[in-house]
């Protein structure tokens, strides 16, 4: 077999070469929609790339992103890595101080951030040890800042909307994000090339995430937090129409964009699942059709939050499960063809975390009641380490596995379903 780089050029080149029409629409910081495609997508990825590499970002180089949704964060998912550098999502929701701690701690060369996080940069600035560069996201040219910046539109204008790329070494890193840090400092996750790559083409499956060119993908999952589920990567990857709901969208952009874009694919928390379903039955009138299957993780879904959606507006709604350190996805709850499922055995069922993705393996750490235990994990998309912290590498990688620390039953169809949490017991 050829020795063949699995990296994100391929899928960026793809997108252009075999989907150059296909539509991007992103919501403006004003309210104003904006849309282009694949081939315009990917000349402005090629223009960012020229334009980081003449603020001196090289191979390794860490490009930090302080950004909400928007199609000009998913040209920084694909820019600095295709050059070989590495994009750093910034969760905008740690602290001031975290948001300082895990810059500083990445060595982000340059940060990009959008419109309504200048605020919070002025308030760090002086704490930034790393940043060379600022950059302000958004439509204008000019933005009032107290400390140096310059506009991303500013800094992409006058740059080739060509790139000499080269191929990147599947294990090269990519990108990187931090944990929640609800317990300590946040700990940070390198994704490589391959991990995101095979990451990508598993969630796709049909059993999986089920993606296609056919689809209209609205990304929900913030962009800032876990890779965004991987969903714009396979979006991009299947040349799929994307809509980006832009800064602090709230429910009724997101009803108002399923409507008008005809989306029929979303993927949120249950949080945000239950404020769509009270917007809808608080304003009546609203068309959703085009929704059919769509997916949530972080937590069970309720059984009434399953039920109103499925019942009321005809929604599937299909439980996912992952954790920063697996890129995120491990398992994608679907009924088998045979399981004959009905009312409300359905639906407990569906509240399961559900089946291994291909190519992971499980293992149950058996800890008291047999069959339940602390779920470990291994496979070509888990982290190997955490990011400059042997202590808690120490403490969570242990003889080639990833402790979860999540506390399961795996029944015998081998659906997984979270009943605690190590620490809890």
């Amino acid at each position: 077999m050829m020795r063949y780089n699995l990296n994100l050029l391929a899928i960026l080149k793809r997108s252009r070469e075999l989907y150059p029409k296909k539509e991007i629409v992103s919501k403006e910081e004003d309210g104003e929609i904006f849309r282009y495609n694949y081939s315009e997508f990917y000349k402005r990825v090629c223009r960012l790339a020229n334009a980081l590499e003449n603020l001196e970002i090289g191979k390794g180089d860490k490009v930090g992103t302080l950004c909400w949704n928007s199609h000009r964060h998913l040209e920084l998912y694909f820019a600095p890595a295709c050059m070989g550098a590495v994009y750093h999502t910034v969760n905008l929701r740690l602290s001031p101080e975290q948001i300082a701690y895990v810059i500083n701690h990445a060595e982000d060369k340059t940060l990009f951030l959008d419109s309504d996080q200048i605020a919070v940069v002025e308030e760090i600035y002086e704490k930034l040890k790393t940043v060379e560069n600022f950059v302000i996201v958004g439509k204008e040219k000019d933005y009032e800042t107290t400390f140096p910046s310059i506009s991303y539109e500013k800094l992409i204008s006058g740059e080739k909307s060509s790139y000499d790329w080269s191929d990147v070494d599947e294990w090269s890193p990519a990108g990187m994000a931090y944990t929640s840090g609800t317990t300590g400092l946040p700990k940070g996750v390198v994704y490589t090339h391959r991990g995101l790559v095979l990451h990508t083409l598993a969630i796709s499956l049909p059993d999986g995430m089920n993606m296609s060119e056919k689809r209209v993908v609205m990304n929900v999952v913030p962009m800032f937090h876990v890779n965004s589920w991987g969903i714009p990567f396979a979006a991009t990857m299947v040349g799929a129409k994307q809509v980006f709901p832009g800064q602090h969208p709230t429910p009724k952009d997101y009803v108002e964009l399923i409507q008008s874009e005809k989306v029929d694919f979303i993927a949120c928390v249950p949080t945000v699942w239950y404020m769509i379903y009270q917007f809808l039955k608080e304003n009546e009138g609203y068309d959703i059709g085009s929704l059919k299957e769509s997916y949530t993780g972080g937590s069970p879904p309720p059984v009434s939050l399953l039920k109103a959606f499925k019942e009321e507006f005809g929604v599937n709604i299909i439980h996912t499960y992952g954790l920063t350190e697996t890129t995120p996805v491990l398992t994608v709850n679907r009924p088998k063809s045979y399981m004959e499922l009905e009312g409300d055995e359905y639906y407990n069922h569906e509240r399961r975390q559900g089946l291994p993705l291909p190519l992971l393996e499980f293992r149950v750490a058996e800890i008291g009641e047999e069959g339940i235990g602390e779920l470990l994990v291994r496979g070509p998309w888990v982290a190997a380490e955490y990011y400059k912290d042997e202590l808690k590498t120490k403490e969570k990688f242990i003889d080639g596995w990833f402790r979860t620390e999540d506390i399961v039953e795996r029944d015998e169809e081998g659906y997984i379903k979270i009943v605690d949490r190590a620490k809890d017991l």
